[in-house]
């Protein structure tokens, strides 16, 4: 008898059912990058291709000449990767180099040839740079005091900086007769990666963004009706990486000019 595809798939990667929380479950994610410079705490900087992985927190850099060495955070100030071996997030287009810069839609300073391709980028290239800084936090726990470094993707520009954290997330999946998605017999897991977002304070404090559109209107309570109606004007979402770096860069040029 042939085993359908996505039946052989589930077999294969031990996913199929039995046992499965119906709740989404937290799995193991590491991300490999063909290139990497990492900026350690002491002011020396390596070089080399870069395993991150983010529940632990720690990075893998692989030399030129083979040697490995593994950091924790507590050892990294900052580092930038490129080239991901393996792209998991194919619907992401954007590679928040013009955010990091301070852009978002309207800012009077920054416009020349070539700027709409640059912020419109239609594919996901493997040179393209991510950056990622260490603050130190509660690990989302908001009745500990205790906080330890961890590794924050920087979406946008300063002095509060978005940031972000991925996490891999396995999911419960129903499958019959009528495809992926149909009630049946048949079920299984499938696994997403999904964001969660943070604002990176002057002070170093790290603010979770649980209700983005929420949260970040009562960090900028003074600036709140402004940046509602820009997000609205604009047609940016709060729930999206690249829309959100927009709205909080837009956001902090609200505070320069209030000072």
């Amino acid at each position: 008898m042939k085993v359908p595809r996505y039946l052989l798939l589930l077999l294969l990667t031990g996913l199929f059912p039995g046992g499965h929380s119906a709740h989404a479950q937290r799995t193991y994610y590491v991300q490999e990058f063909a290139g990497s410079t990492v900026l350690l705490t002491n002011g020396d900087t390596l070089q080399g291709a870069l395993s991150l992985h983010h529940s632990e927190d720690v990075v893998r850099i692989t030399f030129p000449d083979n040697t490995m060495s593994t950091l924790s955070a507590v050892a990294i100030e900052s580092f930038a990767v490129k080239g991901e071996k393996q792209q998991r997030r194919s619907a992401e287009q954007y590679d928040f180099f013009d955010a990091r810069q301070g852009y978002y839609y309207g800012v009077p300073w920054y416009s020349g040839p070539g700027i709409g391709r640059q912020i419109r980028r239609g594919r996901v290239d493997a040179e393209l740079v991510r950056v990622y800084r260490t603050y130190r936090w509660n690990h989302d726990n908001d009745y500990s005091d205790f906080k330890s470094p961890g590794f924050f993707e920087q979406l946008s520009s300063g002095p509060n900086v978005l940031l972000r954290r991925e996490v891999q997330i396995e999911k419960r999946a129903y499958m019959g007769p009528g495809g992926y998605g149909a009630a049946g017999a048949y079920s299984g897991t499938y696994v997403e990666i999904d964001d969660k977002f943070y604002l990176g304070m002057p002070n170093g404090n790290v603010l979770p963004l649980r209700s983005p559109r929420k949260d970040l209107l009562a960090i900028f309570r003074q600036q709140a009706k402004q940046i509602e109606k820009y997000a609205k004007d604009n047609r940016l979402n709060f729930t999206e990486a690249k829309d959100l770096a927009f709205i909080v860069n837009y956001a902090n040029s609200l505070q320069k000019d209030a000072k």
